[in-house]
């Protein structure tokens, strides 16, 4: 067993964090580590007792709790004063029913638990993800990747997961939003009643990137995953015919499952006049942020916000960034005043052989600094104000 023991010789604020197996552990725990007068517990629930983290690498920093009874007793533990979720995705709803009542919760989304259907609900925020020849794609093989078993038992459990959500929304004291649009966004929800956390940068959103100005063209990146929300169809679609001298096109297929997991789906049917290099093995952040140093175009093809590490980093970088008018994300860039160009209007074969100017790259460097790191000052604060309340 475990032993989850905390210091108790100062006033300090301990945080059990619920976390995924997921890759973004490592630099949000650093940044939780920073804190003043904050005790944090990192914790992972698998009932496999020899369970092997798939990307978490700073193992040494979360525990791995196997045992379920162990795991809800830390929900109700009196030294425990605040719960975050980092996500909150439905395998984690059950654990709501043994929070007690005095115990700050802290939600912070990631994007899929808002946008995407959970089940046979709809998303909390919706926006039309896909465009249309993803759109046809996605519909044409939902039921068969669900399965017409599965499906007919979410159907059954419709009622209840809805009263559930409902519920479990309306618990969370407070949001932390990658953008901070998404706040505005979950506040139309009727039972939303959750305070701003960190709204203006949630942690781990910088890269730690150093800034260059590219002379001329290279490489161009194209989505950050698998996913569906990649538009990749449509982004390929557009570009299919372009012939780039000198230039090839980076895919991320790595990461995530749709397309049934195949990395090699999209490479069959793509059907591009570039060369194009296919990131097939999960690579660590070091190195798969070395590949920046080639790359000065990228284009994100999601319509949520997603993607955000990739978009930052080519922001700092110097990276000239394309995305649909229509993506939470162009809106939200834009209003906070980079220099952003548009899949629709603004892609083509010559746009993608002229690199960002100087000057456009240099106001972009200049809005990640401004908002891109959430300062930890700013965040003991926040944490003071929430436990003196």
């Amino acid at each position: 067993m475990i032993n989850y023991s905390f210091s108790v010789e100062m006033k300090i604020m301990r945080i059990l964090h619920v976390f995924p197996d997921e890759k973004f552990f490592d630099y949000v725990s650093d940044f939780f580590d920073e804190l003043n007068n904050v005790e944090n517990l990192y914790i992972y629930y698998n009932r496999e007792q020899n369970y092997t983290f798939k990307y978490i690498k700073n193992t040494s920093k979360i525990k791995i709790e196997s045992s379920y009874k162990e795991y809800v007793k830390l929900f109700s533990s009196s030294n425990i004063d605040i719960i975050y979720f980092h996500s909150l995705p439905l395998n984690v709803w059950k654990f709501f029913r043994y929070i007690d009542k005095n115990k700050k919760i802290i939600w912070w989304c990631w994007g899929f638990e808002i946008y995407q259907k959970c089940r046979l609900m709809k998303p909390l925020v919706q926006v039309d993800l896909y465009k249309p020849l993803t759109l046809e794609y996605v519909r044409q093989n939902e039921i068969k990747s669900i399965g017409l078993l599965r499906f007919l038992y979410w159907l059954l459990m419709y009622p209840y997961d809805y009263i559930i959500r409902k519920k479990i929304i309306s618990r969370i004291d407070y949001f932390t939003p990658v953008l901070p649009i998404e706040y505005q966004l979950m506040k139309k929800i009727s039972y939303f009643r959750a305070k701003p956390f960190m709204l203006n940068s949630g942690p781990g959103l910088a890269s730690k990137v150093d800034f260059k100005f590219h002379l001329i063209p290279q490489n161009i990146l194209i989505g950050n995953s698998l996913s569906y929300t990649n538009n990749h169809l449509d982004v390929f679609s557009k570009i299919h015919s372009y012939r780039l001298c000198n230039q090839k096109y980076v895919v991320p297929v790595n990461y995530g499952t749709d397309f049934n997991g195949n990395k090699m789906f999209l490479k069959d049917i793509a059907n591009l006049h570039t060369d194009v290099v296919w990131l097939t093995d999960f690579m660590p952040f070091e190195q798969y942020f070395q590949l920046f140093e080639t790359i000065t175009h990228a284009i994100f093809g999601h319509i949520r916000q997603q993607a955000m590490g990739n978009i930052f980093a080519c922001l700092e970088k110097g990276i000239k960034i394309y995305l649909y008018k229509d993506s939470v994300i162009y809106r939200q860039l834009v209003e906070l005043g980079f220099i952003v160009f548009s899949i629709d209007n603004d892609l083509s074969e010559i746009s993608l052989q002229k690199v960002l100017s100087k000057e456009d790259a240099y106001t972009n460097l200049t809005c990640c600094r401004k908002i891109g790191i959430h300062k930890i000052e700013n965040a003991n604060q926040e944490l003071n104000t929430m436990f003196k309340q």
